[in-house]
């Protein structure tokens, strides 16, 4: 609301801005103008402070003990206020030179019990020597600041429960462990999941279901600090960066209370629901160094939790990968299905062996992989085809469907397209070329590559696909194909990587028919296999760190036929060990892998070691290194 002056009888109205306009509109303004003389370390305000709403001194002399000594400037702005000062003394410049600064910091109000938000500005003027003298003011911002840093919440922040949202949760964590320096105490990453929250909101209502996350968040508010860092990032699903853990035994007593205070049952309408969360918990920097590492080893040790019966905290460990891929299906099938989808994701060579060595069956392993391709790269049909050498032909073996997918191997359509269907097998077959990814046959965009075969695709509902043929050594037993029915698709790294590694496996372990046992497969064919993978892939004695194996991506990289011994000589021309070896972090033996970064070979990236046992190297102690390249 405007407010109005009463002028004496004498008052003229101004034609022009004069002093007297220019005070009485900062006056309005609450601005107080100040001359801070350098050499002396005075500033001294050139207009009354009594008429601010700070509480600051008329003169202050010397300055910087008042504004850095007192409490005039908020204990939390005085470091921001000192970089300020600090960055003006670096300056140097020439006569008559000046430079302006502004800076947002909280001053003391008049009635010294509260901060309000300033706008400092200073025009500093100095010599060749340095700063000489400087003309500022100092504005309230306080409305304007509060009004902003409101928005700012209410864009970071959950409605609901008042905690930061999915994308600002991994903004402020991200930063804080950006921050942390080696003497800091560690954090920990904690997922909290609601067990029976979907049954609680169909059953009594949504505006319910927003009470049960409402007791929540105040059960996490009552367990946790408030410095630790808590987001809502889905539905019924949370995450705490719990800063400055001092013990493991802390954490696991806040967990506990965590799962005490919840574990509960809601009744409505005579329907009584029980309601419980479970937690996941992965360690900085054992597990992870950013935000996406340490969640996706919470996430699985949330599965973890969830799988045993739900109602209960788990830590990351190595040997939950493959635990994760058998649980029990039949209590929580589509559960089952999610872990093992996320367990593909991550690491599908891991996988893949993990469910060979677990069923004993090349055909359920096949079957499986092929459902997890067509889901996670959202395709239509995935399939495998093995080559007739006597009709020169590919039969199709294996198949997976979406929804939208026409089975080219079905009985009704082979008799119903037959035409179509050996159309299809001839421009794929004809389009395969070398590629860094093996033999494919790529199209993006069937409908314009293969205008005059419209009626094949369309029908087929194929509107892009890539094929990558089968070798077992130099002899093609096979193709691999993924087709979508979206036209103008482009095939990412990702997809031609996986489609390439399936291939080999395929055609090296899967679809051997020889008679020896699938273990002594996988043993045998394992080193051809990691030779085609293109990451830098090797396996090393712990003992005396000499490489065993190592791929034909490293071998592309050496540039001198040296034959030292040990691994950081043979590969990198060092004396010492690579910075970060995992070797020193693996255990003596038992079945385990580590997550590391190495930077060698020119650049920092992202590395995986396991121990491993290695084919007619009897009881050496060996580790498997597979690293990410560039």
């Amino acid at each position: 609301m405007p407010h109005f002056y009463m002028a004496d009888s004498d008052f003229k109205i101004p034609t022009e801005f004069d002093t007297e306009i220019y005070r009485t509109l900062n006056d309005i303004e609450s601005i107080i103008y100040f001359k801070w003389t350098i050499g002396t370390d005075t500033l001294e305000f050139v207009t009354s402070v009594d008429h601010s709403d700070y509480k600051l001194p008329q003169k202050a002399s010397p300055a910087s003990s008042v504004f850095f000594g007192g409490d005039v400037i908020h204990e939390e702005d005085r470091g921001k206020f000192e970089s300020f000062f600090d960055e003006m003394f670096w300056l140097q410049g020439t006569t008559n030179d000046y430079k302006f600064f502004s800076e947002k910091i909280r001053l003391l109000a008049k009635d010294e019990l509260s901060y309000l938000w300033a706008e400092f500005r200073l025009l500093l003027y100095f010599d060749e020597n340095g700063p000489v003298i400087a003309f500022g003011c100092i504005c309230n911002i306080n409305v304007k600041q509060l009004w902003q840093m409101e928005l700012q919440h209410s864009a970071e922040h959950d409605v609901l429960t008042g905690f930061l949202n999915k994308n600002a949760t991994q903004r402020h964590i991200d930063e804080y462990l950006d921050s942390l320096s080696p003497s800091d105490l560690p954090p920990a990453l904690v997922i909290v999941d609601a067990d029976g929250f979907k049954a609680i909101n169909d059953s009594f209502g949504h505006l319910f279901g927003d009470g049960v996350l409402t007791d929540i968040g105040m059960a996490l508010r009552t367990v946790f600090r408030q410095k630790d860092i808590v987001g809502r990032i889905g539905g019924d699903e949370f995450v705490v960066l719990f800063l400055e853990m001092p013990s493991l035994d802390v954490l696991e007593k806040r967990c506990e209370e965590l799962l005490k205070n919840l574990n509960r049952s809601y009744e409505s309408n005579n329907i009584k629901l029980p309601f419980s969360v479970s937690i996941g918990i992965s360690l900085y920097p054992e597990h992870g160094t950013t935000y996406l590492e340490l969640f996706k080893k919470a996430d699985r040790a949330l599965y973890e939790s969830k799988s045993r019966g739900k109602n209960q905290y788990s830590f990351y460990r190595s040997s939950l990968i493959g635990r994760t891929l058998f649980i029990d299906s039949a209590r929580d099938p589509k559960h089952a299905e999610d872990i093992r989808q996320k367990a593909f994701q991550d690491n599908m060579l891991e996988f893949i062996l993990n469910m060979l060595y677990e069923t004993q069956n090349p055909d359920v392993t096949i079957s499986v992989c092929l459902g997890m391709f067509g889901k996670q790269f959202n395709l239509d049909r995935v399939c495998v085809d093995s080559f007739n050498k006597s009709s020169n032909q590919y039969v199709n073996r294996y198949e997976w469907l979406s929804p939208k997918g026409i089975s080219i191997a079905s009985e009704e359509n082979v008799n119903k397209f037959p035409f179509l269907i050996d159309r299809r097998c001839s421009i794929i077959a004809a389009g395969y070329h070398p590629s860094p990814y093996g033999v494919l046959s790529v199209c993006e965009n069937t409908f314009q590559a293969y205008p005059e075969d419209a009626e094949v695709f369309q029908t087929l509902n194929i509107g892009s696909f890539v094929h990558a043929q089968i070798a077992h050594g130099h002899e093609v037993v096979g193709s691999i194909g993924f087709e979508s029915s979206q036209a103008s698709r482009k095939f990412t790294k990702e997809e031609l990587t996986k489609i390439s590694i399936f291939s080999v496996l395929l055609g090296n372990i899967l679809m051997d028919k020889k008679t020896d046992s699938i273990s002594e497969r996988m043993s045998r064919h394992l080193q051809n296999i990691l030779d085609h993978m293109q990451e830098f892939i090797y396996v090393v004695d712990k003992d005396t760190f000499e490489p065993i194996f190592f791929n034909s991506t490293i071998r592309q990289t050496l540039t001198t036929s040296s034959t030292a011994q040990t691994c950081y000589k043979r590969f990198h021309e060092s004396d010492e060990p690579c910075e970060g070896c995992p070797l020193f972090k693996l255990s003596r033996g038992g079945s385990e892998y580590i997550d590391v970064v190495l930077d060698n070979w020119g650049a920092e990236t992202s590395a995986r070691a396991y121990n491993i046992h290695w084919e007619d190297e009897g009881d050496r102690h060996l580790a498997l290194i597979i690293q990410s390249s560039f």
